[in-house]
């Protein structure tokens, strides 16, 4: 019987050490797995506790979704942000302490980060994604048809209306009548010279748009150019100028649309200020005119602007004064009577042209004020609709008057702003919006230094862990697209 017991005992020995053996392989199999599993989800509570840290005064000023990797500084902080990960990755692991004392045995050894991408990287990609996805979930799809059909038609129109215009004017009229007068000799005659057929305020309307053009029409469209926002942007420190940081690593293939360039377009006009905007007291007041223009003050920003709204208009009102028989009689009167008083006949015909450019001119002057002053101009003149006699030019450019029709056709100076943003480039639109939302930012914080080419949209991170005395390697992306 002992023999028996004896051999009984051995053999339940070797049956236990390899039952403890497969469950000490087994503990440590579900040890390393485990361990694997954490180290990710570590990675990955880390990546998430940084992106959750976005820049809330960007958010609820322009709908944009990044982190300030510059912690309010100049220069973009990785060190800073690899710490914050690993930091949180840690602590998820072992709240109480850092080290091998979590269940699973896994620590950090090393990390890098190997990629991320910023706000400015080609070009504005990541800023253009941002914008277009806010802009998507404001606007319905057809709404953005609707923008598009509207603003090519425009465009059409108005190349239409320029390709017209040449064909009939084929060199600057008012130019035109410079050479002609100083070219010609006037008769020499003892008798007063005949009565000027058509009365012109007793000025020679020509003359005061000659002055115009020198002096430039802002001041005549514009009730007090003095209270123009005294503000001036230093450019040459806005992204559009500067050297800017680059992201490395994760970057997609730069992608751009129509579409984009539309919702840059709206998000432009629903988050800057125009002329036209209230309750706007800081900095900068014509914004939208700034991306236009591209100048440093509101003044120059809003002169650019004034003088591409005069050229539209301009062409529409050639346009119409071209149909109209019974005003180009009335310029051809005129021409002749302007023609006799200076004692040069031979030259009514080129006075006749600068005439029909001169009343154009102001008529688009009389536009743009009531633009500027919250009325609409359509993009086609009627009979209806057209303002400027003229016998009254002298009197209307020597007046602030806004002359009101009751006529509400057209589009206000918001849509003309648009047409005018339609013509530029998608990466002037873009870069333009990224000047502005940095310079805005530092208005608003001015204790801390804001660049948009330090906002980080995604990181991602490789780092090496320990469990058991194994080395495993493990690379995790977050980002907010």
């Amino acid at each position: 019987m002992k023999d028996s017991r004896g051999s009984i005992t051995i053999y339940l020995c070797l049956t236990l050490t390899i039952i403890l053996s497969l469950f000490t392989a087994m503990l440590k199999s579900i040890r390393t797995a485990g361990g694997r599993v954490m180290i990710a989800s570590a990675m990955d509570q880390g990546l998430f506790s940084l992106f959750a840290q976005y820049d809330k005064d960007l958010l609820e000023e322009y709908d944009l979704f990044y982190i300030d990797g510059g912690f309010g500084s100049d220069s973009l902080q990785m060190k800073t942000l690899y710490e914050m990960v690993r930091h949180d990755a840690l602590d998820s692991l072992d709240p109480y302490g850092h080290g091998n004392r979590n269940f699973f045995g896994a620590d950090f050894v090393s990390g890098s980060i190997t990629g991320y991408i910023l706000a400015t990287d080609q070009t504005g990609n990541s800023f253009v994604h941002q914008v277009s996805e806010h802009m998507k979930s404001s606007l319905v799809t057809s709404g953005i048809q609707d923008l598009s059909n509207t603003l090519n038609t425009q465009d059409k129109q108005m190349d239409s209306q320029l390709t017209q215009i040449k064909a009939l004017i084929k060199s600057d009229p008012i130019s035109e009548y410079d050479r002609e007068i100083n070219a010609s000799v006037p008769l020499q005659s003892d008798e007063p010279p005949e009565a000027t057929p058509a009365k012109i305020d007793h000025i020679n309307p020509i003359e005061l748009i000659k002055n115009i053009r020198k002096s430039g029409a802002l001041g005549l469209v514009v009730a007090d150019p003095d209270a123009l926002s005294p503000f001036k942007i230093d450019s040459f420190v806005l992204p559009s100028s500067r050297s800017l940081n680059q992201g490395m690593g994760v970057l997609p293939a730069a992608s751009s649309n129509e579409t984009d360039r539309l919702m840059m377009l709206e998000y432009i006009m629903d988050k800057f200020p125009n002329y036209t905007s209230s309750g706007h007291t800081d900095g900068l007041s014509c914004q939208v005119e700034y991306v236009i223009a591209g100048k440093d003050t509101d003044t120059e920003n809003l002169k650019s602007v004034v003088n591409q709204l005069l050229k539209i208009r301009q062409v529409s009102n050639l346009i119409y004064l071209c149909s109209s028989q019974e005003k180009k009689a009335q310029i051809d009167l005129a021409a002749t009577g302007i023609s006799s008083s200076l004692l040069i006949p031979v030259a009514q015909p080129v006075l006749s042209l600068a005439l029909l450019y001169s009343w154009a001119y102001v008529e688009s002057i009389s536009d743009v004020r009531g633009l500027l002053a919250g009325q609409n101009a359509p993009l086609i003149k009627t009979d209806s609709c057209w303002k400027i006699s003229l016998e009254g030019i002298t009197s209307f450019l020597s007046s602030k008057e806004i002359i009101v029709h009751s006529n509400s056709e057209g589009f206000d100076y918001n849509w003309y702003l648009r047409f005018l943003l339609f013509k530029q480039s998608q990466k002037i639109l873009t870069m333009a919006a990224m000047d502005l939302v940095e310079y805005n930012m530092n208005l608003k914080n001015p204790n801390k230094s804001f660049r948009i080419d330090n906002c980080v949209e995604s990181m991602e991170m490789e780092s090496e862990w320990e469990i058991d005395h194994s080395q495993y390697k493990i690379c995790r992306k977050y980002g907010y697209q």
